[in-house]
């Protein structure tokens, strides 16, 4: 019997080269009278299994009922009830028969109908197309996303950055917004929440906790492969990328919040939303009241790092160089760095003080920080404090500011002493 390929070949040779029947057989090595069956036929060859019974056909009707009382049994419990009973064949072919006739499950979601306050999800979203940053450099961005479940309020804040002290400082700013935390706040299982998950076993990030109870809310982290459970926040950022960010140009961060401010109050939230038929401005006149009250102090996020400055008078933090006093050059110095500043202390003073740059090696330098101290001209020296570097010694040739007291004074002393 041929194939469907030999097929198709016999009668090529014969329509389009013109061979005989003799030659076709020669070149194929198939009898002529296969030739011309193949020559004579309508169509290709099909095949059909010959029919037989399979070893599951007599316990069909055992499986059927034990289905019906037991919907979930497993395959291999099925099989081991089928062998108690005779049945020879394995634990495969169980399974298949199985898969075609249980009845599978609907996913079925029931709609949520959440109490004013109660609820609020938050996720991150990074945005279609890069931004340039201060320093004209293109860089990806990221918008934390939060929304209340019953008003359905939402507010945006973009960042660079999606590490943890940059969670916490988009997060104070959100619940800024809202002038008020809701009870519970649901999560993906980000590592800025969530360090482990085993099953309903969660160990939570413990630098995220503190951040909780301050605000006196529920962290919820959602079930792995379950995104059913934070949708209050996945459709409002397909939202965010369709209607706020495609068509717009950002000249910069700060653009970028400007225009973000204006798209969240004068479109995202006055719109009327469609599950609601209700405008979220207005349901929140009502969720506002229930959300838990914000500390008077405000939270600020910052990031402590310790790191030496090097003998060229500048001190590395985050991939930049910022410039110091060159006097403090070789001590080991502190920093804190927030969304808008670097502060940089020694032995807990502040000694400068410069932007927050979200660059990569840049080297940022604050006028007169280069200025050697030893070797300033005397009448253009300040005095300097005796407590700016405890312990600090200067090298010899150190230009320093020394009081110089009038004459009279001397002359004073030493007419006293006449006197005496």
């Amino acid at each position: 019997m041929v194939n469907v390929e030999q097929w198709a070949e016999i009668r090529r040779l014969r329509r389009v080269e013109g061979l005989s029947i003799k030659a076709i057989g020669r070149r194929m090595r198939i009898a002529r009278n296969t030739v011309r069956e193949v020559l004579r036929s309508d169509g290709p060859p099909q095949y059909h299994r010959p029919p037989g019974q399979s070893k599951l056909d007599p316990f069909k009707g055992r499986i059927a009922e034990l289905i019906a009382e037991y919907p979930k049994l497993s395959a291999v419990r099925v099989r081991e009830i089928l062998a108690q009973e005779d049945f020879a064949g394995g634990e495969t072919i169980v399974r298949a028969y199985l898969r075609r006739v249980r009845p599978r499950p609907i996913a079925a979601f029931q709609r949520t109908v959440y109490l004013p306050g109660e609820i609020g999800q938050v996720d991150w979203a990074e945005m279609p197309d890069p931004i340039p940053d201060a320093y004209g450099k293109l860089r990806p961005v990221y918008a934390f996303v939060m929304v209340l479940g019953y008003s359905r309020m939402l507010t945006v804040v973009f960042s660079f950055r999606t590490r943890l002290v940059d969670f916490l400082r988009c997060h104070a700013e959100a619940l800024a917004f809202f002038g008020g935390t809701p009870r519970t706040i649901v999560y993906d299982n980000l590592k800025s929440v969530v360090l482990s998950r085993r099953g309903a076993e969660v160990t939570f990030n413990p630098a995220f906790l503190p951040f909780a109870d301050r605000y006196e809310f529920r962290p919820l982290p959602t079930w792995p492969g379950e995104p059913h459970e934070k949708g209050l926040v996945e459709r409002p950022i397909l939202y965010l990328k369709d209607n706020f960010w495609a068509g717009r140009k950002f000249a910069d961060m700060e653009d970028l919040h400007g225009q973000g401010i204006t798209w969240r109050d004068m479109t995202c939230n006055v719109r009327m939303h469609s599950g609601l038929d209700e405008r979220p401005i207005d349901r929140f006149e009502l969720e506002r009241s229930r959300l838990l009250a914000l500390s008077a102090e405000a939270y600020q996020a910052e990031e402590i790092l310790f790191a030496k400055a090097s003998r060229w008078g500048y001190v590395r933090l985050d991939g930049n160089d910022y410039s110091i006093p060159l006097i403090l050059a070789g001590r080991r110095l502190a920093a804190k760095l927030d969304a808008t500043s670097v502060r940089i202390y020694d032995q807990g003073r502040l000694a400068t003080q410069h932007a927050r740059c979200f660059g990569h090696h840049q080297v940022l330098t604050l006028p007169g920080h280069q200025n050697r101290p030893w070797s300033l001209r005397r009448e253009s020296l300040p005095v300097l404090p005796r407590d700016l570097v405890p312990g600090l010694r200067l090298p010899r040739q150190a230009a320093l500011g020394v009081e110089q007291r009038d004459l009279s004074v001397y002359d004073a002393l030493v007419s006293q002493e006449e006197v005496a």
